[in-house]
């Protein structure tokens, strides 16, 4: 079971977010939002989105590396937002040539609201039919869509990792390859080098943690996932 108060310890504002799949879209928003509040009594964050601003339950999101947005189209990469600038990835697939960036907002709106992609690129046909060519309209969506169910993979092969990090709603986490050869996983909030635990409960029953020594941070080691998202033997 979730502790979800704990778990909304985890966020604060500013970090940025991905959204899992609301319904039928599957995988992560291609698209960020930034966290604006942390509600800690009930477990809910506000986060902005490119479409607009929403209060989530924290075991709706994956915090992560902001700059991931240089993979995304320029108006769901947060350029507008201040203090936060982002060099776009050099052969980026986007057209944004040719499409307007509220184009882009509207498709990442769909997604939002759990639209599946057929849908969506009928919605956004009768919206943007008459300014763009068919097909490239409906090539643009799947592409979106696409980037969403395959965003998480995305994110791991793309960025380097230097500790532990959250990647599923019960609380597990995937290991970088080097802490995985090491067998000696980093604090997920900290980065400092997490050390082996046990902690005995009622009955006699006993959890195998790794805690971290800096800021008390606790996870079950077999919530520790190798980089592929395999059980790992710590």
């Amino acid at each position: 079971m979730i502790d979800y108060w704990k778990l909304v310890k985890d966020f604060a504002p500013g970090d940025a977010v991905q959204r899992f799949a609301p319904g039928v879209s599957g995988g992560l928003s291609p698209f960020l939002g930034r966290v604006t509040a942390v509600h800690k009594g009930t477990g809910f964050v506000d986060v902005q989105w490119p479409s607009g601003n929403e209060r989530v339950p924290v075991e709706d999101l994956v915090r992560v590396n902001p700059d991931f947005a240089k993979y995304l189209p320029p108006s769901l990469n947060f350029s507008w937002y201040p203090g936060f600038d982002v060099k776009q990835a050099s052969g980026t697939p986007w057209r944004t040539d040719v499409f307007h960036p509220d184009f882009y907002i509207a498709a990442a709106n769909q997604w939002l609201h759990g639209v599946d992609e057929v849908t969506a690129y009928d919605e956004l046909w009768h919206k943007y039919g008459s300014r763009y060519d068919d097909e490239l309209l409906r090539a643009e969506v799947a592409k979106l869509y696409a980037f969403g169910r395959n965003s998480a993979t995305l994110r791991l092969r793309t960025h380097m990792k230097t500790s532990a990090y959250w990647v599923a709603q019960n609380r597990q986490y995937r290991v970088t390859s080097e802490e995985l050869r090491a067998m000696k996983p980093s604090c997920p909030k900290c980065g400092t080098l997490m050390r082996k635990t046990t902690y005995k409960m009622t009955r006699g029953v006993r959890e195998r943690l790794f805690a971290c020594p800096k800021c008390l941070f606790l996870i079950k080691r077999e919530n520790l996932l190798s980089p592929d998202g395999q059980p790992v033997e710590w």
